[in-house]
Formats: structure tokens, C-alpha cells, sequence
């Protein structure tokens, strides 16, 4: 019976972590592959150099939020071709997908036209680059407009802009002819 108990003591109290070397004051494991021989060699140099972190310069942080601006004012043209694909393969039939998508390309755009440009570029801007930010801001605007254009080539296709006479021809007027009867 006591065997049978032994080999379930396992199971009734597992062990999951074995008992591991503490190494160092802090009592932290080191980590697996790690030998503490590298530490001491590097100690022992009376020569090493070691590196820190510089705090990047004004000029390198100008610059890498004028680049960042220019990621956010390229973004919406990457969605372009995507937005062409799509109408494309939707088709020009005066069905609830297309026509929805339509929509979503003029009213995304515009949404992202008022609100966004100003929130996007805000946190970008200073003194120094401020003519870069507006030409990024001018860039993601026409970006977007391009999209929406994407939107007008569709409702085109669909058949949805008034571009004949045919379409007018509720505001036409209609020609009114003099009925005249001649008795010979």
C-alpha cells in the first residue's frame, strides 16, 4: 500500500521548479546559457569601455519627427490600390455591397480630412519644422482626396453621376410647338 502511495506523490504534490543555484545578493537565477565568467574578465580589464545611450540631439529629433510625418501623410496612398482592386472586382451592378463601399470611400476620407490631420501632425510640429509639417499635412490631404476619387470613378462606372442629357431632363424644358390648322 505505502508503494502504491509513493508513486502517486507526484501527482498529490508536484514539483513544477526544481531547486535552482542562487546566484548573486538579489537572489535571481541566472539565466539558461549564461556564465559569469565573461562578467569577471570584463571586470578584470583595466581598460574596458563601456557604452551608454546618448540622449539623440535636437536636429535628430527634428528629424525623425519629420519623418514620421511624411509615413503618416503616405499612409492613405498606400490604401489606393487596394481601393481600386476592390472596386474593380465588386462589379457595376446597383447592389447593397458596392454601393456601400462607395460611401465608405467618400465618407472615410472626408472623416479623416476634419478630424485626423490636425490630430496626426499636432504632436509633430515645432518652430523649426513647421514648413515641413504643412507640406506633409497638404500631402495627406491630397492622399485623401485621391481616395475619394477612387469613390467618384466608382459611382461613374455604377452609372450614379448624371453625365448625359438624359439625366437632365427633368430641368429641361420642353419644346413647345404653334399648333396651327390651315383650311384650304
Amino acid at each position: 500500500m505505502t508503494s502504491r502511495l509513493e508513486s502517486y506523490g507526484e501527482l498529490l504534490n508536484p514539483t513544477i521548479v526544481k531547486e535552482a543555484k542562487v546566484l548573486g545578493k538579489g537572489g535571481i537565477t541566472s539565466p539558461a546559457g549564461f556564465s559569469t565568467d565573461s562578467i569577471t574578465s570584463q571586470r578584470n580589464k583595466p581598460n574596458a569601455t563601456v557604452r551608454t545611450n546618448k540622449k539623440p540631439d535636437l536636429e535628430r529629433l527634428e528629424e525623425l519627427k519629420v519623418k514620421k510625418a511624411w509615413e503618416i501623410a503616405l499612409g492613405p496612398a498606400k490604401t489606393i490600390p487596394m481601393n481600386l482592386i476592390m472596386s474593380y472586382m465588386t462589379g457595376n451592378s446597383l447592389q447593397i455591397i458596392p454601393i456601400m463601399m462607395t460611401l465608405m470611400l467618400f465618407w472615410n476620407p472626408l472623416k479623416a480630412i476634419f478630424t485626423e490631420t490636425n490630430a496626426n501632425f499636432k504632436n509633430l510640429e515645432t518652430k523649426k519644422n513647421s514648413s515641413d509639417i504643412f507640406l506633409t499635412r497638404a500631402v495627406f490631404v491630397i492622399c485623401q482626396m485621391a481616395c475619394m476619387a477612387v469613390g467618384i470613378w466608382k459611382l461613374y462606372n455604377m452609372g450614379l453621376i448624371p453625365n448625359s442629357e438624359g439625366d437632365w431632363l427633368a430641368w429641361k424644358e420642353a419644346i413647345q410647338y404653334k399648333e396651327r390648322v390651315y383650311l384650304i
